[in-house]
């Protein structure tokens, strides 16, 4: 117990003094995580949107400090990259979401932008119901850019 308060303490202060780092962290998910979006889209089928439905429905019941918001939030994104069905984009996100838990410490996990967070991620769900990848794109766009200005805000 005492090795993970440490452990939480350490990763709270490498966060909140490596902007730096988090400001790389989320250009490579600008570079990366719209494409996943869009083949996501193309080759959702009903049983991936009940997978997402199901981290939604369980993100929005989270409460922030109470639940680990972090690790919710990163199921949805390893969804997506399932989803996109491409094994060389899902080991290297895989080890790009490894780096994103520097993001997501205590701190960068407040009530904003967990539903900061559902609402983009209900966005990139919609779109890839309609099988539209220009919009699940767009919608992946939106939520990293609005995530990424809570992140470096905070």
């Amino acid at each position: 117990m005492l090795r993970g308060a440490l452990l939480s303490k350490l990763s709270e202060r490498m966060a909140a003094n490596n902007g730096r780092r988090i400001r790389e962290i989320l250009v490579l998910r600008e570079i990366l995580e719209p494409e996943i979006a869009a083949m996501a889209a193309i080759n959702a089928v009903p049983r991936d949107l009940a997978r997402l439905d199901a981290v939604l429905a369980e993100q929005a019941a989270a409460t922030p400090g109470e639940s680990d918001l972090g690790d919710i939030d990163l199921r949805f994104h390893l969804d997506l990259a399932h989803i996109a069905r491409n094994e060389v984009i899902l080991e290297t996100v895989s080890v790009l979401y490894d780096m994103l838990r520097e993001c997501r410490v205590a701190p960068l996990q407040g009530p904003e932008r967990q539903r900061l967070s559902l609402d983009g991620h209900r966005a990139v769900r919609d779109a890839l119901a309609a099988g539209d990848a220009d919009a699940a794109r767009q919608a992946m766009r939106r939520h990293l850019e609005t995530i990424g200005a809570v992140a470096v805000k905070e």
